[in-house]
C-alpha cells in the first residue's frame, strides 16, 4: 500500500512540474488616448490545448485554465513559470475596451520569456445632457434611450443599448460607450405595465407629456442628429421638448391569460419605442394607457411569448376608450428537409480542407422584416432526421435563413411560395403556414481566396452573389491574416451550390445590406467566378468596392 502511495505522489509531483515552465511574459498596459499606465487592470494568458491525433486530448496537460495578474501603480504585469506553446491574451478594466493593435496579435507563441508587451486599453466615452419643456423647466422620470445602426446577415437593423431615466433637475448621464455614432431618443415617462387587482388601480398624473424625439427634433433616426464618440471622449445632447396635453386610451384584452405580464407599445413609423405607462388590472385585462399624445397608431400588445394582438387606434382631442384588443397564440412554425441525389466526388484542395461526408446539418432562422429594436430573430437547428420546428412565432412578414454544413439548398417551399425566388414567409394571424419543404444536395463547391489590397482595413471581407435568383441568396465572410506575420489576408466559403457568381471586396463588409435588392443592383466591379461541384476555386481580389 507504501509502494502504491508512493508511486501516486511521484505522478502528481511529475504532472504538477510539467505544468510549470522557465519562461516569463511581462509588460506595462497604458491608456491608448493619453499613454498614461492603467493600475488595477487584469490581464489574462489562457494555455491554448495542443490536441494530440493520437488521443483526441490536450497534449500539454488537464490544467489550461487562465492565468491572471493585476497590474500596478506603474501599470506592470508579470506571468512567470510558463512553458512553451501558444497563449490567448487577454486584458480588462472597467470603463476600458481592448482591441488587438493588428489581427491575430492576442495571441501569443511563447517560445523564450517576453518583456517589455505594452497592452493599450482604450477609454470608454459618455454622453450627458438635460431634457427641458419650451418653458425651460426641468423634464424629471423621462426614459432616454441609446441607438446604433448596423446590419446583420446583410440586413439593416436598429439596435437598442441601455435606457436611462432623468432625474429630478431633468439631468442624465451614458456611459461605457464604445466609439461610434449614437442617436438619442426622449422616449417618454418612464414606468411600463402596472399590474393591480380589483380596485387598485394605479392612476397616473398624465395630463401633459411631449411626442418621442431624438435628439435635434427628428421624429425618425433617418433624420436624427447623431452624436460621434471617440475613444475617451465626452458627448453632450441636450432636448428641448414641446410639452402638450396628453390623454389616455382605455380597453380591453381578449384571449387575456390572467396574472401573465403583458408589454403595449404604440407604433407610430420609427422602430425605437419604449414600453408604453399602462395600468392592467391582471384579472380581467382592463388596461388604460397614459402620455398618448394625438396621432395614429398602432396598439401592439404583447403576452410574453404566448400572444399578441395589433389595432389602430386614433387619438384627436380627447380620451379614447372602449379599445378591444384580440390576443392571438404564437405559433408554431415546421419544416422538413429532403436530401436529393448522391454526394459527389470531391476533389478539393487538401490545404483548404474536406467536405467530410455527407452528413450535416443546417440553421434555420425567421427574420423580422420590420423588427423593433432588440427583437430578436426565431431559431431552429435542422436535425439530423431532417424535421425542424420554430416556436413562439407571432404574425407578421419574415425573411427566411438558411445555413448548412456538407450540403447545399436546391429549393425551399411553403404550399405554393417559392422561399429560395422569394425569401419572404408570412405568418397570418394564430395560423401556422404550411410546414416548409427544403430540398438539399450533399457537398457543393468550395472558394477560396486572397484579398491583396494595400493599406489597413477595419473589417475587410467578401461578398459572394449568386447569378441564379433562384438560391439561397449572397453570402459574407471575413478576410483574416493567413499567418500571424503575414500582411495577407485570405477568405473561404464552402457547401456552395454550383454556378456562376460574382465576388466583391468591401473594407467593412459587415455593414453591407446585401440582402437589400437596391444595394445588390448598384454594386460594380465583381469577379466573376464559377463554382463546381466538388471542386476548390481559387481567386485573388485586387481593389475594394466604394
Amino acid at each position: 500500500m507504501r509502494t502504491i502511495l508512493l508511486g501516486l505522489l511521484a505522478s502528481t509531483a511529475l504532472v504538477a512540474q510539467a505544468t510549470q515552465g522557465d519562461y516569463s511574459f511581462s509588460g506595462t498596459v497604458v491608456n491608448s488616448v493619453t499613454g498614461e499606465p492603467v493600475r488595477s487592470a487584469r490581464v489574462s494568458l489562457t494555455e491554448m490545448p495542443q490536441i494530440d491525433p493520437a488521443t483526441g486530448m490536450p497534449s500539454n496537460g488537464p490544467d489550461l485554465s487562465p492565468k491572471t495578474a493585476r497590474t500596478g501603480p506603474g501599470g506592470g504585469y508579470l506571468f512567470a513559470g510558463l512553458r512553451e506553446g501558444q497563449y490567448m491574451l487577454n486584458a480588462f478594466k472597467p470603463g476600458f475596451n481592448w482591441e488587438a493593435d493588428t489581427p491575430g496579435a492576442e495571441i501569443i507563441t511563447l517560445s523564450a520569456s517576453v518583456a517589455g508587451r505594452v497592452i493599450r486599453l482604450a477609454p470608454l466615452g459618455t454622453i450627458e445632457g438635460k431634457l427641458s419643456s419650451q418653458n425651460g423647466d426641468p423634464l424629471g422620470g423621462v426614459s432616454v434611450g441609446v441607438f446604433t445602426e448596423g446590419t446583420a446577415d446583410g440586413v439593416r437593423r436598429f439596435m437598442g443599448g441601455h435606457t436611462v431615466v432623468t432625474d429630478d433637475r431633468g439631468h442624465f448621464r451614458l456611459w461605457d460607450l464604445y466609439p461610434g455614432k449614437y442617436y438619442l431618443k426622449a422616449l417618454g415617462r418612464a414606468g411600463g405595465t402596472s399590474v393591480y387587482l380589483g380596485d387598485g388601480l394605479i392612476r397616473y398624473d398624465s395630463w401633459e407629456g411631449f411626442h418621442p424625439v431624438y435628439f435635434g427634433g427628428a421624429r425618425d433616426m433617418d433624420s436624427a442628429t447623431p452624436v460621434e464618440i471617440a475613444a475617451g471622449t465626452a458627448g453632450r445632447a441636450d432636448f428641448t421638448l414641446a410639452v402638450e396635453p396628453t390623454f389616455k386610451v382605455r380597453g380591453r384584452l381578449d384571449g387575456f391569460t390572467p396574472n401573465k405580464d403583458v408589454t403595449f407599445v404604440l407604433l407610430e413609423g420609427d422602430p425605437n419605442v419604449e414600453d408604453s405607462r399602462v395600468s392592467l388590472d391582471g384579472t380581467t385585462g382592463k388596461f388604460e394607457i397614459d402620455d398618448v399624445f394625438p396621432g395614429q397608431y398602432t396598439l401592439r400588445a404583447t403576452q410574453g411569448d404566448l400572444a399578441r394582438g395589433e389595432t389602430i387606434v386614433a387619438v384627436k382631442g380627447g380620451d379614447v376608450n372602449g379599445v378591444g384588443v384580440l390576443l392571438v397564440p404564437a405559433v408554431t412554425v415546421t419544416g422538413s428537409e429532403r436530401l436529393i441525389g448522391p454526394a459527389p466526388q470531391q476533389t478539393l484542395n487538401p490545404a483548404r480542407g474536406s467536405a467530410g461526408d455527407a452528413g450535416g446539418f443546417c440553421t434555420v432562422w425567421l427574420n423580422p422584416l420590420a423588427p423593433l429594436a432588440g427583437e430578436h430573430d426565431n431559431l431552429a437547428h435542422l436535425a439530423e432526421e431532417g424535421g425542424f420546428s420554430i416556436g413562439g412565432v407571432f404574425a407578421g412578414q419574415y425573411r427566411l435563413g438558411l445555413s448548412c454544413q456538407n450540403r447545399y439548398v436546391v429549393s425551399a417551399v411553403s404550399g405554393s411560395s417559392d422561399l429560395l425566388s422569394n425569401p419572404v414567409l408570412t405568418v397570418q394571424p394564430g395560423l401556422a403556414p404550411p410546414p416548409i419543404e427544403i430540398g438539399m444536395k450533399a457537398g457543393g463547391g468550395q472558394l477560396h481566396g486572397k484579398l491583396a489590397v494595400p493599406g489597413a482595413h477595419p473589417n475587410p471581407g467578401v461578398l459572394l452573389v449568386p447569378a441564379a435568383a433562384a438560391s439561397a441568396g449572397p453570402e459574407a465572410s471575413n478576410a483574416v491574416p493567413m499567418s500571424e506575420s503575414s500582411g495577407e489576408l485570405e477568405f473561404d466559403f464552402s457547401n456552395l451550390a454550383p454556378g456562376d457568381y460574382l465576388v466583391y471586396g468591401f473594407s467593412r463588409v459587415q455593414s453591407v445590406e446585401y440582402r437589400n435588392p437596391a444595394v445588390l443592383n448598384s454594386l460594380t466591379g465583381g469577379t466573376s467566378v464559377r463554382i463546381e461541384d466538388g471542386k476548390t476555386t481559387e481567386i485573388t481580389l485586387t481593389s475594394l468596392v466604394k
